[in-house]
């Protein structure tokens, strides 16, 4: 007898009960598995199986070591390993998951094979372990190994090892035959078998394979769905029936509170767009966990009901419930939706406070939020910070650069650290982010080093990255380039037709951007919400009404009458023809413009010297609780500068900054200086641009000198023009007719003779119709 009352040789008592009377404060740990136990009570029992001379206990050692990797203590758990006399295949087996469970398969691997060199022979557990470590298409060589290997011990019947070679070939690469022969080999398929198979097709959308292996499962194997099966199918539904069919089955099954379905079930009708039912279905569930409320907030979210989504997630702190880290997420996407700023600062606190700042699943969405509102400094701060960043968290970086006009070097410099400090894969996500980043011909060379990386690599076959690619060469001005790349392109889409029509029209070749749509329409490819407006922005440069006529009518009768884009587009199009009219008349048509309608209805007003009217609906887009942006501004300032309505200029260039804390642009202050140039305010104007600085600015100042004569100002702007822009023959020409004006020939020809030096010619006149 030992020094507890019972032999340490009794094995006639279960585990549990030797705990109890060994360890009898620390029993409910070991007892229950699940519970949390910290890595202080793991070496306290570790010290009492010492104490006790219990470690030769194979059945309390193993339990010991699953709560040590549990835990974390991974040092820990292999100083036990090491001091275990006796092991089994369970020990090697429970250390060899620890490491699995935490990613270090490296490890896991090095654990087995010293466990196979030390004689003990694996069984299913070990090879299930290792098999579902290997669904990564980067392991797949490794586990066709491990797949030979569990032929060889002769357990590829066996359920355990079997579904897990079956859930390997459905993650390494599409392997779906080998998933099948995998699964046909089985002797015995229990229900957890049949889930990893319909969860298998279920990830490709196959709807129609789910259905029969549903139905087998149940007619075949007299095997019930359970929550798992109906909500793998749930989610390879692509229609609204196909979701209403599957509601059915799970409310004739008894699954439709369920927490897990009832989750899937709302999540699946968001993608929908029925957002009614996803209330419903929140409604009648008993139980509310956080998985259900985030999806509730992304339900309403995803259908751009954002504020009701941010209305859950304050209703659940006020209940006292914790958010997790998918409530969060959610509930940041719905501030980057309605550009909710102070709410997405309010939700950085909690994350702060549960310690998920840090975790790349949240702090990419935060990224994204910070980075719609401009806050470089917060976003490197928040990106540096972030714990295992993943491809999502470098991807929400490069894309910030590209979007807050940080220029190609910032974000060439950040894609040369991933791939040098990580060995994550690089997605043609992360290719298209960087492109992204290339806005001009000063980033032409970072574009031209990246194409040949895309060239050599399976991103070329990526549509997304060609169309990418297409808008990279635009945006630099290289059209030719452009068309090579949308030659290059396999798997031409419709985002492919619109890219090149777009790089063209951008590009001042509206001719040949609408011979490219009659060769879209060629393919068998029609027009998109992103194709039409291209197409009609080209008639409107060419002033091209009558084709652009015939695009409306294509509109009207195709459906996109409502497309706010392509209707603000039309808008545009009559304006610039010179047929108001018809734009009021498109405008009037709109059921809800927003404020992208309202910008081109004023810049239309603003073209024809209709300021009054300009002002008018102005007024009318303030009293429709839609916020003007930098557009509109920049539209009813040009409209009143025109006409020199001084006073109506300065008082909505201090609405946009007091009202609105809109941070004035340079063509901003050009409208301004422009209202001040035509009432001859000469000297007020030459202070505002001192104040801002640009060429444009300085541009229309040297414009007004023209018409007024003042030869003082205008050399002052013509030298900082010249600074500026050397190359720009307007200047020259500018101050050389205002030196003219005044009798000062030997001026006037000096500063024609300087354009000579430096090689500047004037533009000649062009007209599209010769």
């Amino acid at each position: 007898m030992g020094r507890f009352g019972f032999s340490s040789r009794s094995y006639g008592l279960s585990v549990s009960a030797k705990l109890s009377v060994l360890f009898e404060p620390l029993s409910p740990l070991l007892g229950n598995s699940s519970k949390h136990i910290t890595i202080r009570e793991c070496k306290q029992i570790h010290a009492k199986l010492i104490v006790s001379q219990c470690v030769s206990e194979i059945y309390l050692t193993n339990t010991l070591l699953s709560l040590c990797a549990k835990c974390g203590a991974f040092d820990h758990a292999h100083q036990l390993f090491d001091q275990m006399p006796l092991r089994n295949v369970v020990t090697w087996t429970t250390l060899i998951s620890a490491h699995v469970g935490t990613g270090s398969f490296r490890r896991a691997l090095s654990m087995f094979n010293e466990m196979r060199a030390m004689g003990e022979k694996p069984n299913e557990h070990t090879f299930s372990t290792l098999l579902r470590a290997c669904a990564n298409p980067a392991l797949r060589n490794v586990g066709l190994q491990i797949h030979g290997m569990v032929i060889h011990f002769g357990l590829e019947r066996h359920k355990f090892a079997g579904s897990s070679l079956v859930h390997m070939y459905f993650n390494t690469g599409n392997m779906l035959d080998d998933a099948c022969l995998a699964f046909n080999d089985l002797s015995e398929r229990d229900r957890i078998t049949w889930n990893v198979m319909i969860s298998g097709f279920a990830q490709f959308g196959d709807f129609i394979e789910v259905q029969r292996l549903f139905s087998e499962m149940q007619e075949v194997d007299g095997l019930k769905p359970d929550d798992g099966s109906i909500t793998s199918f749930l989610k390879c539904c692509s229609s609204l029936d196909e979701v209403k069919q599957l509601h059915g089955l799970a409310f004739k099954s008894g699954f439709e509170v369920d927490v897990v379905v009832g989750s899937v079930l709302v999540d699946m009708y968001a993608k929908c767009g029925d957002i009614i039912s996803c209330r419903k279905i929140y409604d009648s569930m008993e139980e509310k966990d956080t998985f259900v409320l985030s999806s509730i907030i992304s339900a309403y979210t995803k259908n751009k009901r954002g504020d009701e989504a941010i209305h859950f997630y304050i209703d659940m702190c006020r209940k006292g419930m914790k958010p997790n880290q998918h409530v969060l997420s959610s509930t940041l996407k719905a501030c980057v939706e309605i550009e909710d700023l102070k709410t997405g600062t309010q939700v950085h606190t909690p994350m702060i406070k549960y310690g998920y700042q840090y975790k790349c699943f949240v702090a990419s969405v935060l990224l994204s939020l910070y980075t719609n509102f401009g806050e470089l400094e917060d976003v490197e701060k928040l990106f540096r910070r972030i714990d295992d960043r993943d491809i999502v968290a470098w991807n929400s970086m490069l894309l910030a650069y590209a979007q807050l006009g940080q220029g190609s070097t910032s974000c060439m410099q950040l894609f040369q650290e991933l791939h040098q400090s990580t060995s994550l894969q690089i997605e043609g996500t992360t290719i298209v982010a960087v492109l992204k980043s290339c806005q001009g011909s000063s980033d032409l060379l970072a574009g031209r080093q990246i194409h040949p990386l895309i060239l050599k690599s399976s991103a070329s076959l990526h549509t997304v990255v060609g169309n990418a690619v297409i808008s990279m060469y635009s945006e630099c001005g290289e059209i030719a380039d452009a068309y090579k790349a949308f030659v290059d392109i396999v798997w031409k889409d419709a985002s492919s037709w619109s890219s090149i029509i777009g790089a063209y029209q951008q590009n001042g070749k509206e001719l040949e951007a609408l011979a490219f749509c009659k060769m879209m329409l060629a393919a068998g490819i029609s027009f998109t919400s992103y194709s039409l407006p291209s197409c009609i922005t080209a008639c409107s440069q060419l002033s091209a009404m009558d084709v652009g006529e015939q695009f409306h009518g294509f509109t009207v009768k195709s459906g996109f009458t409502n497309d706010l884009y392509v209707g603000s587009s039309i808008i545009d199009m009559y304006a610039k023809c010179g047929n108001m009219e018809e734009s009021e008349k498109v405008f009037g048509e709109q059921s809800k413009p927003n404020e992208v309608m309202y910008n081109a209805m004023i810049c239309g007003y603003a073209q024809h010297g209709k300021a009054q009217k300009a002002i008018e609906l102005f007024g009318e887009m303030e009293k429709a609780n839609l916020i003007p942006n930098r557009v509109t501004f920049l539209a009813v300032l040009s409209a009143c500068s025109h006409v020199g309505y001084l006073d109506e200029s300065l008082y909505f260039f201090k609405l946009m900054l007091n009202k609105y804390d809109i941070k004035p642009q340079s063509m901003h202050y050009s409208c301004l200086v422009d209202g001040y140039g035509r009432a001859g305010r000469l000297e007020e104007a030459c202070q505002i641009v001192e104040k801002d600085g640009s060429e444009p600015a300085w541009r229309t100042l040297l414009s007004a000198c023209n018409n007024y004569g003042n030869t003082e100002i205008a050399e002052k702007s013509a030298m900082k023009l010249v600074e500026l822009n050397p190359h720009d023959h307007a200047s020259y020409v500018l101050l050389s007719n205002i030196y003219t004006r005044e009798g000062k020939w030997e001026e006037a020809l000096k500063w024609r003779a300087e354009m000579g030096k430096i090689r500047v010619k004037k533009d000649p006149g062009t007209s599209w119709l010769i």
